[in-house]
């Protein structure tokens, strides 16, 4: 079914949203919904087709879905065509999107992640740029965090704890990474912008890119990381 499952969601009901972020031979390029037992429900985009506009993704990298049903993806991928954020309603009609490529207020290089918090502003993770962008929900920029390190994946908990992971800080590749900053996750609060905590990778200073990309938290606040290059899961449990 999919050719690159990159970003998903849990919406209020429990669907789960899944961003394909390649396609080939008729697939990806795409997000798909399926209920809680696994069916398909909606695809957004076109089946193996990369472009821009309302109807075509490249390369979406994360989904995440407001409690009222709205859909926000972030795409494209390293070197895709679009950087933007689109706005769907909760029946798959596009609203709007913005973005282009850049390092400016507002641009994107490589948008990576998605994530909500309480108040309803939508986190970023602008990669390449090494940093958080906020917006609310029509697109204006809030504001921009640099402290989280190279954001690749982005987790905020119903009491507003930002989870941030960084899995490609450490020598430049050409992708811009940040010089000297070590891999792991960075734990704060959306409501200050600190960083209070940091989980620190098994290779936080390896020269190829590692650590926890996806990421996830549960009731008890143990910390799940998706880790690609060593292709295993973390957990970390709170002490």
């Amino acid at each position: 079914m999919f050719i690159w499952p990159h970003g998903a969601d849990l919406d209020g009901a429990g669907n789960l949203w899944v961003t394909d972020a390649r396609g080939e031979n008729g697939k990806g390029h795409q997000v798909i919904k399926f209920s809680p037992d696994g069916t398909e429900l909606m695809r957004l985009g076109k089946a193996g087709v990369s472009g821009s506009g309302p109807d075509l993704f490249d390369q979406p990298n994360d989904v995440v879905v407001t409690p009222a049903g709205d859909i926000f993806v972030t795409d494209s991928h390293r070197n895709g065509k679009n950087n933007r954020v689109v706005r769907f309603t909760r029946d798959g009609k596009f609203v709007k999107e913005w973005g282009r490529k850049g390092s400016g207020p507002g641009e994107f290089s490589e948008p990576h992640a998605i994530a909500m918090d309480s108040r309803g502003r939508l986190f970023v993770g602008d990669r390449e740029n090494n940093r958080i962008q906020i917006f609310d929900q029509d697109g204006k920029l809030l504001d921009q965090w640099h402290q989280f390190g190279r954001p690749s994946g982005i987790y905020i908990t119903k009491d507003d704890t930002i989870y941030v992971a960084d899995s490609e800080s450490g020598p430049d590749t050409g992708a811009h990474e940040l010089m000297g900053i070590k891999k792991g996750i960075r734990i704060g609060s959306v409501r200050d912008g600190k960083v209070t905590a940091f989980i620190e990778d098994l290779e936080s200073t390896a020269p190829d890119h590692s650590g926890a990309e996806g990421l996830g938290v549960d009731a008890q606040g143990n910390v799940y990381g998706a880790v690609v290059r060593r292709q295993m899961l973390e957990r970390h449990v709170k002490k």
